[in-house]
C-alpha cells in the first residue's frame, strides 16, 4: 500500500468555515432579538405615554369643566346678591321703602272705615315686603359667602372677594338696629319680629338709612358685588401668571383674554348657544396671543359643549 495516498487525502468537512458561518448566524440572530426587544419596549412606552397623556387630558378637561361650572355658579350667586341689594337701596326705582311710604300716605288720607281698613292692609303688606327683602338679602349674602368659602382652594382672589363682602357689613350696633347680627360662622341672622318692631315704633327712618341709605348696607354690598362681577376671570379662578408673561405690545390682547365673568356670560338670553359662539369668535379675532392662552381658550370652549 502506498503511503502517498494518505498525504493526498482532502477531507470534505472544513471546521474553520463552519465555525465562521455559525458565528455570523449567531450575531445576526442576536441583532434580530435585540431589535425585537427594542420594538416591544417602544410599544410599551408609547402605550404608557398615551395612557398618561389621556389621563392628563381627562384631568385637564375635568378641571376646565369644573372651572366653567364654578364661574357660572359664581356669576349667579353674585348677581342674586346684587339684585337683593338693589331692592333695599333708596335710590333704585320701586324700592321697598317708597312703596311703604306711599301706603302710609294713602292711609293718612283715608276718610272712611272701609278705606282705612283697605289702606292699613296695604301698609301691613308693604311692611312685610321690607322684612322679606331684608331676609332675602341675608339669605343671598349667606349663600354667596358659603360658596366662596367652599371654593377658597381656587386661589387668593376668592378669599379676597369674600373678605371684601364681609367688610361691607356695618358694626354690631348698626346691625342690631335692624334686628340683625353676624353669627359665629360669619353668616347673617335676621330677627323678623325685632325688625317689624323697629319699623313701627318710630325707628323707621333709622332702619331706612342704615339699610338703604347712600352709605347703607345694601348700597355697599351691591357695589361690592358689581365690582367683583366686573373683575377679570384670571383673578377669580387661577393665578395672575397667565397674563404676566405677555409683553407690552400684547397688553391689549391680554385684557381681552382676561375678560370679566360678567362679560363672558352676558347675553340677552343666557341659554342661547349663539352668544357663546359669538364670544369665542370675538376672542379668536383679537390676536394670536389669545389663541396661545390655553387656559382662557379652554374655558371658552367648555361654554360651547
Amino acid at each position: 500500500m502506498a503511503v502517498s495516498s494518505v498525504s493526498s487525502y482532502s477531507p470534505m468537512f472544513n471546521y474553520q468555515d463552519w465555525e465562521s458561518i455559525a458565528n455570523k448566524r449567531t450575531e445576526e440572530l442576536e441583532k434580530r432579538v435585540a431589535e425585537l426587544e427594542k420594538q416591544v419596549s417602544s410599544k410599551t412606552d408609547d402605550t404608557s405615554s398615551t395612557s398618561s397623556s389621556s389621563s392628563s387630558s381627562s384631568s385637564n378637561s375635568a378641571s376646565s369643566v369644573s372651572t366653567s361650572s364654578f364661574l357660572l355658579n359664581y356669576k349667579q350667586k353674585l348677581t342674586d346678591l346684587e339684585s337683593a341689594s338693589a331692592k333695599l337701596q333708596v335710590g333704585t326705582k320701586d324700592n321697598v321703602y317708597s312703596k311703604y311710604e306711599s301706603a302710609l300716605e294713602a292711609l293718612s288720607k283715608a276718610d272712611t272705615e272701609d278705606a282705612k281698613k283697605a289702606a292699613q292692609e296695604k301698609v301691613d303688606k308693604a311692611r312685610e315686603d321690607i322684612v322679606s327683602a331684608v331676609s332675602d338679602f341675608a339669605d343671598k349674602y349667606n349663600s354667596t359667602i358659603s360658596f366662596l368659602q367652599s371654593n377658597s382652594n381656587r386661589g387668593a382672589g376668592v378669599a379676597r372677594q369674600q373678605a371684601s363682602l364681609e367688610r361691607a357689613l356695618p358694626t354690631e350696633g348698626a346691625l342690631k338696629t335692624l334686628g340683625m347680627k353676624v353669627n359665629t360662622t360669619g353668616k347673617l341672622e335676621v330677627d323678623e319680629d325685632a325688625l317689624n318692631k323697629a319699623l313701627t315704633d318710630g325707628r323707621y327712618n333709622s332702619v331706612k338709612e342704615t339699610m338703604g341709605g347712600q352709605y347703607g348696607i345694601a348700597q355697599r354690598m351691591g357695589s361690592r358685588a358689581t365690582n367683583i362681577l366686573d373683575s377679570s376671570i384670571d383673578t377669580v379662578a387661577g393665578s395672575s401668571s397667565t397674563s404676566s408673561t405677555s409683553s407690552t405690545s400684547t397688553s391689549s390682547n391680554t385684557s381681552k383674554a382676561n375678560s370679566s365673568v360678567s362679560d363672558l356670560f352676558s347675553s340677552s338670553n343666557e341659554d342661547s348657544m349663539s352668544a357663546y359662539f359669538t364670544s369665542f369668535a370675538s376672542f379668536a379675532k383679537s390676536g394670536a396671543y389669545n389663541l396661545s392662552n390655553y387656559y382662557a381658550v379652554g374655558m371658552l370652549l367648555n361654554t360651547l359643549v
